[in-house]
C-alpha cells in the first residue's frame, strides 16, 4: 500500500509540474483581450508610466484621448486644433506628450496636468515631423524629419526648438535614443540604411544596411545591444548588431510591417503589421514568432505598459490605394481602434 501511495504521490506532483507549467507557458501566455472603437484617423499610443494612462493621437477628430488603460473608454480628451495630431510621444520625468503633424510641420507640447498647449516650430529645414523619443536623462526631445532628413532637437523643459541635425540620410521616420550612450538609431527609408547618429553633435557616426526595404521603425535592445528594425515592402523584421550592422536574423511577418515595440522585461517584441491586418509576438531570445493575432484593420503602432506587460495597438482604416485603376479597400470592421494585448 505504501508503495502504491508512493507512486500515487509521485503521479500527483509530476501532474501538478506540468498543470503548473502549462499556466505559465510563455508561448501561449498572449491573449487579446479586447479591440475598442475610438476617434478618427488615429495613429499612435503611448503609455504614462507612472500612473498606466494611455493616451492615443486621432488626427481626424485634432484630439488626444487619455484612456482607461482597462476598459479603453475614453476618459478625458485634448482638443489639438493647432495641428492634428499624428505622431504622439511623451516625456516621463516632465509629464509632457508631444504631437507631430507631418503636414502642419507643427510639434505640439501637452503638459498632461494643467493641458496647457506650447506650439514648436522648427527652422526651414525641419520639414514633416513624424516621430518623437525623449532623452529624459538629458532633457532632450527628438522629432524624425521625414523632408527635412534628420531630426528636431527640443528642450524638454522649456518646449524650445534647440537645433536640427540635417543631412542624415533620406527619408528618416523613424529613430530611439540610447539613452546610456547617447547614440540615436535612425531609419532612412529611403535609402533603406539605419544611421547611426552622435546624440551631442548630430554628426553621423556610421551607417549600415537595414537588410530589408523601406525601414520605417526601430527599436533598441540594451541588453542585447541589438536593433529591431521594421521593413514595410520585404514585410519583415531584421535583428541587428547594433555596433555593426550585422544582420542576425530576418523574421518574415506580413504586408506593411510598421510598429515595432520591445518588452525587455519579457523578452518579446511586438509587430504591427498594416497591410497584412496582423499583430505578431517574438520570442527575443529564439525570434521565432510565438502568436499571431488577426485584428480586423490595420495595425500601425505599438505601446507597452512595462510594469504589467500589457500592450496597445492603434489601429487605422483602409484606405484605397492610389491610382486611376486602384481596387476598391477591403473594409476593417475594426478600423479607429485600439486592441488590447495581456502578457
Amino acid at each position: 500500500m505504501k508503495a502504491i501511495a508512493n507512486r500515487r504521490a509521485a503521479a500527483l506532483t509530476i501532474t501538478t509540474v506540468a498543470l503548473t507549467a502549462a499556466a505559465i507557458n510563455p508561448i501561449t501566455a498572449q491573449t487579446l483581450v479586447k479591440t475598442e472603437k475610438i476617434g478618427a484617423n488615429i495613429y499612435q499610443p503611448v503609455v504614462n508610466q507612472k500612473d498606466g494612462a494611455v493616451f492615443i493621437s486621432s488626427a481626424g477628430t485634432s484630439m488626444v484621448y487619455k484612456l482607461d488603460p482597462t476598459t479603453l473608454k475614453a476618459v478625458d480628451s485634448i482638443s489639438t486644433p493647432e495641428s492634428a495630431p499624428m505622431g504622439l510621444g511623451i516625456s516621463q520625468n516632465t509629464q509632457t506628450l508631444y504631437t507631430t503633424n507631418s503636414r502642419s510641420g507643427l510639434v505640439v507640447a501637452i503638459d498632461i496636468p494643467t493641458g496647457k498647449k506650447t506650439i514648436i516650430k522648427a527652422d526651414a529645414d525641419g520639414r514633416a515631423p513624424r516621430e518623437i523619443r525623449v532623452d529624459e536623462s538629458r532633457g532632450l526631445v527628438y522629432a524624425s524629419s521625414v523632408r527635412g532628413k534628420g531630426l528636431w532637437v527640443i528642450d524638454a523643459k522649456t518646449n524650445k526648438f534647440l537645433k536640427f541635425y540635417g543631412d542624415l540620410g533620406n527619408a528618416i521616420t523613424g529613430h530611439y535614443v540610447d539613452e546610456q550612450n547617447n547614440i540615436i538609431y535612425a531609419t532612412a527609408m529611403g535609402d533603406n540604411e539605419v544611421v547611426v547618429v552622435d546624440g551631442a553633435t548630430g554628426n553621423v557616426l556610421k551607417k549600415f544596411a537595414a537588410h530589408g526595404e523601406r525601414p520605417t521603425n526601430v527599436h533598441y535592445d540594451a541588453k542585447g545591444n541589438r536593433l529591431f528594425v521594421a521593413n514595410q515592402t520585404s514585410e519583415n523584421i531584421t535583428v541587428l548588431d547594433a555596433e555593426t550592422g550585422a544582420l542576425i536574423k530576418a523574421i518574415p511577418t506580413a504586408a506593411g510591417a510598421l510598429g515595432v515595440n520591445y518588452d525587455p522585461q519579457r523578452d518579446r517584441i511586438y509587430v504591427a503589421n498594416r497591410h497584412g491586418r496582423t499583430v505578431n509576438v517574438i520570442d527575443g531570445t529564439s525570434l521565432a514568432i510565438i502568436k499571431t493575432f488577426e485584428i480586423g484593420a490595420l495595425p500601425n503602432t505599438v505601446a507597452i505598459n512595462h510594469q504589467t506587460g500589457d500592450v496597445y495597438i492603434t489601429n487605422k482604416e483602409a484606405v484605397r490605394e492610389r491610382g486611376e485603376n486602384a481596387p476598391e479597400p477591403v473594409p476593417a470592421p475594426n478600423a479607429d481602434s485600439v486592441s488590447l494585448i495581456k502578457p
